[in-house]
């Protein structure tokens, strides 16, 4: 399903505003789909504003390559992340039955940070981690690196953003500076979640 957006490519001192963007199924053939940006599709006229800057040196080709991952790469995540979630309310019975009510989501929830700053983290949710952390690395100019993962969905992800939304700086992103070890935090607090769904599950069994 394809979406339109309306985002500013910055760069700096420069800032193309209000740029048109697609994303969605049949935008781009097949000979690119293994990029970050596949099924993507920008407006000519920023394209042009673009290579403007570039031909006057006002940025370089590598900054308007690392922006434009980076934008699509977001775009993308939330893109599936919708796409996700949809599909487990199309699964969903209505009413629930409170055993549904407990069916466990079998899905990654994963914390990654960058070499260069360890103590930012992202918890997020994917079917496959590896292929998020690559969508993910596309638009980071640091290596990102895999900190933690657990199976538990959307519930676990939702129950971790709640127990560290006082270290949220934005989105996904939370700041664990002050925490002597932030995995083993996320860790514990993943834990208490997953023993509630079983004590949870073993009541209604």
């Amino acid at each position: 399903m394809a979406q339109s957006f309306t985002v500013h490519l910055n760069f700096g001192s420069h800032c193309i505003e209000d740029v048109g963007l697609q994303w969605g199924v049949g935008l781009g053939g097949d000979m690119r789909r293994d990029t970050p940006s596949w099924g993507s599709a920008i407006e000519v006229p920023a394209v042009v504003e673009l290579l403007d800057l570039i031909a006057v040196g006002a940025i370089t080709a590598e900054q308007a390559r690392d922006e434009l991952n980076r934008l699509t790469g977001a775009i993308k995540e939330q893109m599936d992340r919708e796409y996700e979630r949809m599909i487990e309310l199309m699964e969903r019975p209505w009413p629930r039955a409170r055993r549904e009510e407990m069916r466990f989501d079998d899905r990654w929830v994963y914390a990654i940070s960058t070499d260069d700053t360890p103590d930012a983290v992202k918890i997020g949710v994917a079917k496959d981690i590896a292929q998020r952390v690559k969508s993910l690395q596309a638009g980071s100019a640091t290596s990102l690196v895999l900190r933690w993962s657990a199976r538990g969905g959307f519930p676990l992800e939702r129950y971790l953003h709640e127990q560290f939304d006082v270290r949220r700086t934005h989105g996904e992103w939370f700041d664990f500076q002050d925490c002597p070890d932030a995995v083993q935090a996320i860790d514990e607090a993943a834990q208490v979640f997953l023993q509630r769904y079983v004590e949870k599950g073993s009541a209604n069994s």
